[in-house]
């Protein structure tokens, strides 16, 4: 038995993605185990996997007394991070303390590869890359004036990052054609934004690019509704990928933007070295089968995640937990979640993202254009009025 240990955020802030995360990582435990388990050339035989899961309720201190759990009573072989950066910075120093590989799906701030840890590895695209493609087609407006640009943020450490890099990257890379009109972080625990909204608003600001988690990004919409604000677009981190965003808020949805890992019409099963034996139609068709909801960019990158465990185990042909950290250096693969490849300190490297659009209810992928469902709709129709 192959035991690999967690903790998830299923209540608290972070529930709604930490669900989805377990979600996904649940599902490739069982095709494993379907399939036969992962063989360990070392021992000759194939094993199957056992997931050991605690609810840390959205709280890092808690995560903390879980994971030393895991690692000194539980004895699980490898430790899976939580959902969500401020979660996976608690339970990383105790990996590294016990040199047990902690692989990270949910935490992307570049924060967490800056401690150098020597055991974390990240398989998501990091958080100073998000808003990179959102900013990229912006630029691909071609509007004769410079973009009026309100940043508005959830004041953690994934949020803070993306926004921060996504500052640096307008002022650097296209001079002239951003104006930072608003630039304030706020916290996510807080259920109204109406009054920053409407000092926003008085900004003429064209593009809201802000966000943080699930929560906040809906109040923040159903707040842009209440006040009659109207911008061109919006593009909000993580909670616009997910199903539940429309379901949630009905038309109020349409035309918000997101930046986002995974997308169910990309496939990468042509490109090589493949590994995973699924597509990502057949990911998603799976996913609905079982829990009766289409999966987010969160369930599939948590699939992917085991799926790198058991790559690097079978090409390691070891349980060793610093045996296969090592083999994580050198390899280089896609899976249906797309490239893996990391540099020394853990980081991913390989991974891109795209950038998706609900309209009309359906969310599509807008860029690169070379592999999108829809054109980007700009300027986004009233929010007052949502078609």
């Amino acid at each position: 038995m192959i035991t690999i240990g967690m903790s998830m955020p299923l209540t608290g802030t972070f529930a709604e993605d930490g669900q989805m995360s377990l979600d996904g990582l649940q599902l490739w435990a069982q095709n494993v185990n379907a399939s036969g388990g992962i063989y360990v050339s070392s021992l000759h035989r194939s094993l199957p996997v056992k997931l050991i899961v605690y609810d840390d309720q959205s709280n890092p201190t808690r995560v903390a007394t879980l994971y030393q759990q895991l690692v000194t009573q539980d004895n699980v072989n490898f430790l899976i991070a939580p959902y969500a950066s401020p979660l996976t910075l608690a339970a990383a120093p105790i990996a590294d303390a016990h040199h047990i590989l902690l692989l990270s799906h949910g935490g992307a701030s570049d924060a967490i590869w800056q401690k150098n840890y020597s055991y974390v590895v990240g398989v998501l695209s990091p958080a100073s890359q998000y808003m990179i493609p959102v900013i990229n087609m912006l630029v691909n407006l071609n509007s004769s004036q410079p973009l009026n640009v309100a940043m508005f943020y959830g004041n953690d450490p994934f949020s803070i990052f993306v926004m921060n890099a996504a500052a640096r990257y307008m002022q650097t890379q296209f001079p002239g054609k951003f104006n930072i009109v608003f630039n304030q972080s706020y916290q996510e625990t807080a259920t109204d934004y109406t009054a920053q909204l409407t000092q926003i608003a008085a900004t003429n600001a064209d593009v809201i690019l802000g966000g943080g988690h699930f929560t906040d990004g809906e109040t923040i919409m159903k707040n842009i509704q209440s006040i009659g604000y109207n911008p061109k677009a919006v593009a909000l981190l993580v909670a616009p990928d997910d199903v539940h965003f429309y379901q949630d808020l009905g038309t109020v949805a349409n035309f918000v933007l997101a930046p986002s890992q995974w997308e169910a019409n990309l496939n990468y099963a042509g490109f090589s070295p493949y590994f995973g034996n699924i597509t990502s139609q057949q990911f998603a068709t799976q996913f609905t089968g079982r829990f009766n909801m289409q999966p987010n960019y969160e369930a599939a990158e948590a699939y992917a995640t085991g799926l790198v465990l058991e790559k690097a185990i079978i090409d390691s042909g070891s349980l060793n937990s610093t045996v296969v950290r090592q083999q994580l250096n050198s390899e280089n693969f896609y899976t249906f979640y797309g490239h893996f490849q990391i540099a020394p300190s853990g980081i991913q490297i390989g991974h891109t993202m795209v950038v998706v659009q609900w309209q009309n209810g359906a969310k599509q992928t807008i860029w690169p254009t070379s592999v999108a469902t829809a054109q980007f709709e700009y300027p986004a129709a009233p929010w007052a009025g949502r078609t």
